[in-house]
């Protein structure tokens, strides 16, 4: 990186050489907001949708008023069904823009850009402005310990809840290690239309993974295991094991 790229996000400059100010600004729906510079990479995972300010502006130190031509481009990595992609998610060219992001991976964004002089006909090229870059992917997966399969409609079946997960590997087991139930594939697929019907405001779902039977009949009460893989919308894994305990005589409230 060029001394001059390494100042484009400073207020001081070479004499006579204008310097862009370049920023991103990432705002969560609960109005949480992270400021990103050149160089810089946001500094936790966001949930979407996400609201993205792209911010740009030019001045000299000398008091000389320039047009600027900027570009905004916008580079998507992300993993789908366990495949990694790329793709050329967003080119702007107007100084300031916004764009509400609603898909999940790692995003790099990149400023180009020219100026002139206000009264000058001859386009300068701008020098290269070090990337920014965040992440967007909410997924989570959470395990409970108890559901009572005894017909009450209370907690009669087992389930787990996830939010933005595309694949998952689920194994129940009982106390000798003896596989009981076992559910793989993608999300998509794996989810009934009474698991849709959880979806909270958040966008997910209690995914409904055993009715505490086996070989057709209501297992012992006691201590079973599951153990959960799953992979997130972003590409990450999560790794996640719980003990359930099933007790028939009574209803459990979640």
């Amino acid at each position: 990186m060029t001394l001059l790229a390494a100042l484009s996000g400073c207020a001081t400059c070479f004499s006579g050489v204008p310097v862009p100010s370049v920023k991103l600004t990432l705002i969560t729906v609960s109005n949480d907001t992270t400021y990103i510079n050149p160089g810089e990479s946001g500094s936790e995972s966001y949930t979407v949708p996400l609201r993205v300010e792209f911010s740009s502006s030019l001045a000299s130190d000398d008091g000389r008023e320039y047009v600027l031509f900027p570009e905004w481009q916008v580079l998507r990595t992300y993993t789908d069904d366990e495949t990694p992609k790329s793709e050329n998610y967003l080119k702007r060219q107007e100084s300031n823009t916004e764009y509400e992001f609603t898909d999940w991976g790692n995003f790099q964004v990149t400023f180009s850009w020219s100026y002139r002089e206000k009264d000058s006909l001859n386009t300068i090229p701008g020098y290269d402005i070090a990337p920014m870059s965040f992440v967007i992917d909410d997924s989570e997966v959470k395990l409970f310990n108890a559901f009572s399969p005894n017909d009450d409609g209370i907690n009669d079946d087992y389930r787990i809840y996830v939010r933005s997960i595309a694949r998952l590997e689920i194994a129940i087991f009982n106390r000798w290690g003896q596989l009981i139930k076992s559910i793989s594939g993608k999300t998509e697929d794996i989810l009934t239309p009474e698991d849709e019907a959880t979806r909270d405001a958040d966008g997910g779902y209690l995914i409904n993974c055993w009715d505490g039977k086996h070989n057709g009949k209501v297992v012992s009460d006691g201590v079973y295991f599951i153990n959960v893989r799953a992979v997130g919308a972003g590409g990450k894994v999560y790794e996640r094991k719980a003990d359930i305990n099933v007790l028939t005589g009574t209803g459990i409230r979640r």
